[in-house]
């Protein structure tokens, strides 16, 4: 084929250009601003399309004039399409994927005739629609298309430079075939648009029914989990309250045991003062005893004293009887005194060995005494010692129950602490088991 003269081209679109906007009047025979364009009937936004790259009833008229060209020359148009979109590897890679490249030359052949063959309707524009969905089927990006299209068009606009030798009716084409391509290329990139968002919907849709199973199914795990923990937390909160029932139980003990503790150092102390009292008057006793035990001493060597002194009295009055006896008859009276005083000799011998007898036995009875004080007195100093010892037992565990009571008091507070923190997360739980419930009625409203 022979190169297209776009030099020539180019001087000549110039030219026409230049005379329709120099020309202010709107009187020039070639410009065709106010030719009323084609409309479709019940497509006001396609018309509106048509309407803004003013594409006419001329147009159509032209598009089947070029008809015959296109279709002289459309094994060339097609080779040479597909050899651009082959040298992609990407499209070569969804052609041989999806189908060969024969049938898609048979195809595009069809399309082409379609094109030109002068009629823009209904099915012009569902043909349009199917193949903007075959396109997204297949993967081709809207890039690659309006490349390739590009190249379908740089195609056909060099068939008209070569074909046609009148510049005018040149320019015409051009304009008609890029008006044309234009609308194609509106229709088939809106109709990919609306496969992007119907794509986008559906997969906003399943990504939705998937997020409110997913939140169904959380929220109802939640909720139960929720329930499960506020029945474990009441379960606590009530074990918790035991516990504080007996650690209180435990505290009411603690004071008790501490007050009968007390009661007992004090009766212990008391116990300890009567023992002091019964130590220090044994050791009165003992001291009595022993000056007891002194005066009988005493007493026995006084007694022993009359016993000798009855002892000359009797050997006096012996003497006395014998010196009487010899006297006769003048000392019978002396004899008879002699005798009185041997009878009260007699009777003080017996007295003092009463009296000794006595002593013996009081001394025995104060020794007995002063063992016993001595033992009482050693009894008493362990008595002392034991109360001494109870009485620090019983302050150390007077010190133990203050302690144990006052641990007792902290574990209380710490407790009722722990059952308010408890109480808390039960109230969080409900909280959350409610928010659940509101997190699954908003997931089925989504």
């Amino acid at each position: 084929m022979m190169r297209c003269p776009f030099s020539n081209l180019k001087r000549s679109f110039l030219a026409e250009h230049k005379v329709m906007f120099n020309d202010r009047s709107g009187n020039s025979p070639d410009r065709q601003i106010d030719e009323q364009t084609y409309a479709i009937e019940d497509e006001a936004e396609v018309n509106a399309q048509l309407k803004m790259i003013h594409f006419t009833d001329t147009d159509l008229d032209v598009l089947r004039q070029m008809r015959p060209v296109i279709a002289k020359h459309m094994e060339w148009i097609v080779d040479s399409f597909y050899q651009s979109v082959l040298g992609v590897d990407k499209l070569k890679e969804i052609i041989e994927q999806h189908s060969t490249i024969e049938r898609l030359k048979q195809t595009l052949e069809g399309h082409l005739l379609e094109m030109f063959n002068g009629e823009i309707g209904q099915e012009f524009i569902m043909k349009r629609l199917a193949i903007a969905k075959v396109h997204k089927r297949v993967g081709l990006e809207p890039k690659w298309y309006l490349s390739a299209f590009q190249n379908l068009q740089n195609a056909v606009i060099q068939v008209i430079c070569e074909q046609v030798h009148d510049e005018k009716q040149m320019l015409q084409m051009i304009t008609t075939t890029t008006k044309l391509l234009n609308f194609e290329q509106q229709l088939v990139l809106e109709a990919y648009e609306k496969e992007n968002i119907h794509e986008k919907e559906a997969q906003y849709e399943q990504v939705k029914q998937e997020l409110q199973r997913k939140i169904s199914i959380f929220s109802k795990e939640l909720e139960l989990k929720s329930e499960d923990t506020r029945r474990s937390v009441d379960n606590l909160i009530t074990d918790a309250n035991g516990v504080n029932e007996v650690i209180q139980h435990l505290a009411d003990f603690a004071v008790s045991s501490k007050g009968l503790a007390e009661q007992g150092r004090k009766s212990l102390q008391e116990l300890k003062n009567r023992i002091d009292y019964i130590f220090e008057s044994m050791h009165a006793v003992e001291e009595t005893a022993q000056h007891l035990s002194s005066f009988s001493q005493q007493i026995g060597q006084v007694a022993q004293s009359v016993e000798n002194i009855a002892g000359q009295i009797h050997l006096l009055s012996l003497n006395a009887a014998i010196e009487a006896a010899r006297a006769g008859e003048h000392g019978r009276g002396f004899t008879v005194v002699a005798q009185e005083v041997r009878k009260l000799s007699e009777e003080a011998r017996f007295t003092v060995a009463q009296i000794k007898d006595k002593l013996q036995q009081s001394s025995r009875m104060t020794t007995e005494v002063i063992e016993a004080v001595g033992g009482a007195q050693q009894a008493a100093g362990q008595g002392r010692e034991y109360s001494d010892l109870s009485r620090d037992v019983f302050l150390h565990i007077i010190g133990s129950v203050q302690r144990s009571s006052d641990e007792i008091v902290t574990v209380e507070t710490r407790i009722k602490h722990l059952v308010y923190i408890i109480e808390e997360i039960g109230s969080a739980m409900s909280q959350v088991a409610r928010s659940a419930e509101q997190l699954n009625a908003a997931s089925s409203e989504l």
